[in-house]
């Protein structure tokens, strides 16, 4: 179900390959019972396209939180930042004092980002998300290209979670390593 729910379009076209299949073999060989076995699976091909649009997955409202996230930091979008990250963020590493924890430090690092290494693009390597009881863990390596410095490779872990309104936002962050170094 899980397939179904958080790869709606792969499910509807598997299912309206199987049921094009069965309709054209059951049409072709006379076979009346292939051709009715082949429309209730067209049903299910449709019913779970609509399913799978409609619901979201903890898995899929953590994605679109950490990659709204990602770009707004690579825009220097501070309004968009703010709304992705819940106010009272724990931030694990705060870069050798760099970030003073909380919303205001975060905010503080990426206006800390573009004043002195300004990105100029981002690649994501890894991106692997974890589900568990009440959040989900965001495990993200990247590539991203400074201004006058080159590409530095970075890893975080962010976790985000609903909030009572059930807003996704990310809880915590995480900076394990930025160009090789480690700031545990």
């Amino acid at each position: 179900m899980r397939f179904v729910i958080e790869h709606p379009w792969a499910s509807g076209c598997i299912l309206s390959s199987i049921s094009f299949a069965l309709i054209w073999t059951g049409l072709r060989d006379g076979k009346s019972m292939r051709v009715k076995f082949g429309l209730a699976t067209i049903t299910l091909a449709i019913a779970a396209m609509i399913i799978g649009n409609i619901y979201s997955t903890p898995r899929e409202h953590a994605s679109r939180v950490v990659h709204g996230f990602i770009d707004a930091v690579m825009e220097n979008n501070i309004s968009g930042v703010r709304n992705l990250v819940a106010p009272n963020v724990i931030v694990v590493d705060d870069l050798g004092g760099k970030l003073q924890g909380k919303i205001a430090g975060v905010l503080e690092g990426v206006r800390y980002l573009h004043d002195q290494f300004p990105p100029t693009s981002n690649t994501i390597l890894r991106f692997e998300v974890f589900e568990r009881e009440h959040d989900v863990i965001v495990e993200i390596s990247m590539m991203t290209r400074i201004s006058h410095i080159g590409s530095i490779p970075n890893r975080w872990h962010l976790i985000v979670t609903p909030t009572v309104e059930d807003v996704w936002q990310i809880t915590t962050i995480d900076v394990v390593e930025v160009a090789f170094r480690s700031y545990r």
